[in-house]
């Protein structure tokens, strides 16, 4: 393998990088960073430092191709909010935009080429009720689900069932926590609903400490790794757009009041071991005071934030993919939930395995 798995964010954080090397490596990188959802990402940041024309046409064309498609979604997101918004005009619903949503909305700096699947927002859960009915009356609904799924989303989870645009097909998860509340972990949410500020476009979105704080909660407690390095190059940029003594102090005291340091220090680890010298001073004094040098974090936690891809992934990263997506779900629930969820999934797995996906879905009304 000629590009180092754990300098793959440098050729992000260092584009130059990008003008020296073969075309057989382009190919590789290409590869890598179109499964970790970064190859728009890429394209963006060449443009801005005027290097894309200086590629190969092969890489330009690739690069290209992925920023175009960015920028449509990016369009995109901003007419689902705009019509969001009038949705919600005219009642006490507040809604926040969360994630890729609101680095669009707030045009922060990772926001150029930044490639999301759904549109996340959040609600006061007292009025979740409320905006779920509102939103159906608008064209959105949720699919039909089986009576177990049904009872993860409305007992267990942070949101409701996936909401979809019956006209355009857009995909909605209306939040009510940033974790889940079965896990005794969710977030003091009156604290964060008065961490929000308002975008260009009249959007409210968290505001600098409590965004990066939720992308940092979202990549470390999730059971999911493929979009891994996406969510860490969001976090370093953002911290590298806020960084200040005291953005970082901001930071630092809201992950402890609100439970998740530990979870702050494994975004620190991980900025530390994956952009190391392309750290900002500030940055890399932070990720210094707290970095953790155990089994662990070298073993575990380390290799499973790599894209998955064969080009960097063996037989010890796979393990260590599969070890952080049953941690996710132990977070997520206590074990005598987990252990009866996972088994009725099994068997619903099995089942349609067995007799096809379609034979026992939920009939439509």
């Amino acid at each position: 393998m000629s590009i180092a798995p754990k300098q793959i964010l440098h050729y992000l954080a260092q584009p130059e990088r990008c003008t020296l090397i073969s075309l057989v490596q382009w190919q590789q990188l290409i590869w890598l960073f179109r499964e970790a959802k970064l190859l728009s990402s890429l394209a963006a940041v060449l443009e801005r430092r005027a290097l894309l024309c200086s590629l190969p046409v092969y890489a330009q064309r690739h690069l290209q191709s992925a920023l175009v498609y960015a920028d449509r979604q990016a369009q995109q997101i901003r007419f689902e909010c705009d019509e969001l918004q009038t949705i919600f005009l005219n009642t006490d619903i507040k809604v926040l935009y969360l994630k890729g949503a609101a680095y669009t909305l707030a045009d922060t700096e990772n926001s150029r080429g930044r490639i999301c699947n759904d549109i996340d927002v959040l609600v006061n859960k007292s009025q979740l009720a409320a905006a779920e009915a509102l939103l159906k009356r608008n064209y959105w609904k949720s699919d039909k689900l089986s009576s177990h799924d049904e009872r993860y989303y409305r007992e267990w989870s942070h949101e409701i069932p996936p909401m979809v645009h019956i006209l355009r097909g857009t995909v909605l998860d209306l939040h009510h926590n940033l974790y889940l509340p079965i896990s005794g972990r969710s977030a003091d949410m009156a604290k964060f609903f008065e961490l929000v500020k308002t975008t260009n476009s009249g959007a409210l979105v968290l505001n600098q400490e409590a965004m990066v704080l939720h992308s940092i909660i979202h990549l470390f407690m999730n059971e999911e790794t493929q979009s891994a390095m996406r969510d860490l190059w969001d976090i370093h940029l953002l911290t590298a757009q806020y960084s200040t003594a005291d953005f970082w102090n901001n930071l630092h005291n809201l992950a402890l009041s609100t439970g998740f340091e530990l979870e702050f220090r494994y975004c620190l680890t991980a900025l530390k071991y994956y952009l190391g010298s392309a750290l900002d001073p500030l940055t890399k004094n932070q990720c210094e005071q707290y970095f953790e040098d155990n089994w662990w974090v070298r073993k575990v936690l380390l290799p499973a934030l790599l894209p998955d891809h064969p080009l960097v992934i063996g037989w010890q990263q796979r393990w260590a993919k599969r070890f952080m997506y049953f941690r996710g779900h132990f977070l997520k629930m206590p074990l005598h939930i987990l252990l009866g969820h996972l088994t009725m999934k099994s068997f619903f797995g099995l089942r349609d395995a067995i007799f096809g996906k379609h034979q026992f879905s939920p009939k439509k009304n």
